[in-house]
């Protein structure tokens, strides 16, 4: 949330599956995510799907860990992707460093490189629509997390909009658990985190409602009218809060 910018995502129901063999390998399925954005609208609720929001439809991931690093790749059987109907869309992840010590994960959606679309088979790009995610992760104690967090975006609506930003954010994530197990090992439960943190956002090209004249049906055309924003840099609140139970605190 910043001046004239708010952003709400909600993820419900994530379950993951991992093995205790040496290769310790995980599936993971997302029941459903929504994202909405707004700069001076009101958000629309989930079930209005306009072109302000994105929705993806059972996510299926498969991962890979080791002490040192982890690595994933998924796929989103259905996303609504601000207007836009899209079948399966990649998704990738990385993570070097220990997660329960210090680490770093980048997360790459890539909603653009679809295999199937109902309104939008020509569109198709790795280098747009794509929702990149950074963060790294510091433990000070049990409990206690210093945390960093960016995200770049570049998302195209049916409404002829366009966005590229950039939010950059630093704070701690604490969390609510049940008491230490007397095994010294990571298989202690991780329950009910939540993230608080201060940072920027900078809307790098927005395309407006009032710019779609510019545009082809279907999408921006080739040469599109962009306007920086008036007010490139807004202070930024990030909120995140996550229900999720987790046995073991090596899981990122």
């Amino acid at each position: 949330m910043a001046p004239g910018f708010s952003d709400v995502r909600l993820s419900v129901m994530r379950m993951g599956f991992y093995g205790n063999d040496d290769a310790r390998r995980g599936t993971v399925v997302d029941l459903v995510s929504w994202e909405a954005l707004g700069d001076g609208d009101e958000l629309e609720g989930p079930r209005d799907q306009s072109p302000a929001s994105a929705s993806h439809v059972l996510s299926l991931r498969r991962q890979i860990d080791r002490d040192d690093w982890g690595a994933y790749v998924a796929g989103e059987v259905f996303t609504r992707w601000y207007g836009y109907n899209r079948f399966v869309t990649p998704r990738l992840g990385l993570r070097l460093g220990r997660f329960d010590r210090a680490a770093a994960i980048v997360e790459a959606s890539l909603a653009g490189a679809y295999l199937g679309g109902l309104t939008d088979k020509d569109r198709r790009s790795l280098t747009r629509d794509v929702d990149v995610a950074a963060r790294t992760s510091f433990v000070l104690s049990r409990r206690l997390r210093l945390e960093s967090r960016g995200r770049y975006r570049d998302l195209s609506a049916t409404d002829g909009r366009r966005l590229r930003d950039v939010l950059v954010a630093a704070g701690v994530e604490g969390e609510v658990s049940p008491p230490a197990s007397s095994d010294p090992g990571p298989n202690t439960w991780r329950v009910v985190t939540l993230f608080v943190g201060v940072g920027l956002r900078r809307a790098l090209v927005d395309v407006t409602p009032d710019q779609a004249a510019a545009t082809t049906m279907g999408g921006l055309s080739d040469r599109p009218v962009t306007e920086p924003s008036a007010d490139p840099w807004a202070l930024m609140v990030w909120v995140d809060l996550d229900l999720a139970i987790n046995s073991q605190r090596t899981i990122w």
